[in-house]
């Protein structure tokens, strides 16, 4: 009787074909004709479409038992003493990651069949969709380090073509420019730890490493430097504070960009910081300089996302927050929980740009009763039952928060969210509306803490799960993480009553700036590698043919002075 498990190669040789479609789509010249973008629209579309289901198709497969790691062929690198394998890693995180890209790459597309109806460029837009695409999920589907570093590096390019799909803004051209800059210094330092691994381990597969990092006693110098490697490479795809800038000022390419940016390529960094997490779990000072900077990038961002006024400023804001959220849990050794964030967060963020259009609409909509701010006493009373709701959740799946401080972190992450949801319901005005706040919080920590468990449940073989030894350093970055968030969460609430006109309006000024940081950046790039030049000067030559143009069919002097 025929068994999908008797063919154990069958989900890796799905997973290699997965971005096959896309890549061949791409292939064909684009020019600026009607003919050519209808053919690329369809092509595109449907290779996206194909790719969603030959990720499913692989999920089956795996589920009945198809479970083998692919190794196409293996390179041979002269002097090096490793090779360059062409692998596809077969587990739960490989196949949740490739149907989720996949998912996304559909929705952008179809999304933007419509919004570059059009378009005399739109050719070269699904063009460049469709390799971006494709190269990601090589890189989401990837076996080993190697694989990975290379396909982030080829849809880089793609990428910043895209970004600079409208030449004719210079913001766009701005942030695709330091986009630039820090990708190829993350690409840098990925590819010196892909060196640094292959030299010391002998192989580039992340099962490899795995293995490695768990059976040695001490971990060589040359690992613990490619694991700094890696957190610097995370904290510079996830755009962490201050390098959030380019993240910011991609708005100014279409909105499908945006959205393919938001809720695919930039969870990069947390992408490859999940498949070491082996080799990062050995390093517990590099991971928790990642989750400093994350904790840093979360506050700032929240609070700055709060005083802007454009809508996709703000999601966009709202993106650094939950990338620094992401490397927060990552440096608190919270991996599954880190994976249900990028999940969920990705889906919502696609939604949120592609539907961005339709919120002033409901923003029209003024609410009755003004805009109420919750007081102190509100405030303590919904901190409190948050911190017994999630506790006693953890005390029902077995944990005791006090013992463990990787619990007492979850815990406390979950204490605060569904506070948030209580302190709003507080401020209703009838007592069944209030019940109702409080009982969909207490669903939301128990669906919260059920969701962690299945992906630790899930994902464990795929992932470490908690840090093995607490350090001082460790029960800091838990401490401030506590304090950081109640203070935030207090400036969301009471704070905007009780701190003085003058102060909020002081803060309010500097971080609808972003703290400014972004304008040294800026300047600092502009000594590295300046994109002034190439700015500026097609658009002076547009404009002295335009002048020539008038002038010759006016037959007036060009130098006229009239003007």
């Amino acid at each position: 009787m025929f068994s999908i498990g008797s063919i154990p190669w069958l989900t890796g040789a799905l997973l290699a074909a997965l971005p096959a479609g896309l890549i061949v789509a791409a292939i064909p010249n684009a020019r600026t004709t009607r003919q050519s973008a209808l053919s690329y629209r369809y092509r595109v579309r449907w290779a996206a479409i194909s790719a969603l289901a030959i990720a499913i198709a692989a999920d089956i497969g795996f589920f009945w038992g198809a479970r083998s790691d692919l190794i196409i062929t293996e390179i041979p690198l002269a002097v090096l003493h490793f090779d360059f394998p062409l692998s596809i890693a077969v587990n739960g995180l490989t196949l949740l990651l490739a149907t989720l890209v996949s998912f996304v790459i559909v929705m952008i597309a179809q999304y933007s069949v419509g919004y570059l109806d059009g378009d005399p460029h739109q050719a070269r837009f699904f063009r460049l969709l469709a390799l971006t695409g494709g190269f990601f999920l090589i890189a989401v589907v990837s076996g080993n380090i190697g694989l990975f570093t290379l396909g982030i590096i080829i849809m880089g390019f793609s990428l910043n073509k895209l970004l600079k799909f409208y030449a004719d803004r210079p913001k766009a051209i701005m942030a695709a420019h330091k986009k630039s800059l820090f990708t190829r210094a993350a690409d840098m330092a990925l590819v010196a730890a892909t060196l640094l691994i292959g030299q010391q381990v002998g192989s580039l597969e992340f099962a490899s490493i795995r293995y490695f990092v768990e059976h040695s006693e001490s971990i060589p110098w040359a690992l613990q430097l490619a694991a700094w490697l890696i957190v610097m490479a995370v904290i510079l795809k996830s755009a962490h504070f201050p390098f959030q800038g380019w993240l910011i000022q991609v708005m100014e390419a279409p909105t499908p960009v945006s959205a393919l940016m938001h809720a695919g390529v930039v969870y990069s960094g947390a992408i490859i910081a999940l498949r070491t997490s082996s080799l990062l779990i050995r390093v517990p000072d590099a991971l928790i300089l990642l989750g400093f900077m994350g904790l840093a990038s979360v506050i700032i961002a929240s609070l700055v996302m709060t005083t802007q006024t454009s809508i996709k400023s703000m999601l966009a804001w709202s993106t650094t927050a939950q990338l620094g959220f992401m490397s927060l849990e990552l440096g608190l050794g919270l991996f599954p929980l880190a994976l249900l964030h990028l999940t969920g967060h990705s889906l919502y963020k696609a939604h949120a740009f592609l539907s961005s259009g339709s919120v002033t609409d409901q923003l029209r909509q003024v609410p009755t009763g003004g805009k109420k701010i919750p007081g102190m006493g509100s405030w303590l009373l919904a901190t409190v039952l948050g911190a017994l709701i999630a506790g006693g959740g953890a005390w029902l799946f077995g944990e005791n928060p006090l013992q463990n401080p990787t619990w007492f972190a979850l815990v406390m992450i979950v204490a605060i969210a569904i506070s948030q949801i209580m302190i709003r319901g507080f401020l209703f005005s009838t007592m069944p509306d209030r019940v109702t706040s409080l009982i969909v919080a207490i669903s939301m920590g128990f669906t919260y803490l059920v969701l962690h468990t299945l992906f630790v449940w899930g994902f464990t073989s795929n992932l470490t799960r908690s840090l093995p030894v607490v350090s001082v350093s460790y029960l800091a970055l838990v401490a401030l993480t506590a304090i950081g968030f109640l203070i935030l969460s207090w400036l969301q609430g009471p704070g905007r009553r009780l701190l003085p006109q003058n102060l909020q309006m002081i803060l309010f000024t500097h971080l609808y700036n972003g703290l400014y940081t972004d304008y040294w950046v800026e300047q600092i790039s502009h000594r590295f590698w300046s994109e002034r030049v190439s700015v500026q000067l097609p658009r002076k030559n547009l404009a002295v043919e335009s002048l020539q143009t008038i002038a010759q069919n006016q037959n007036i002097p060009e130098k006229s002075g009239g003007i």
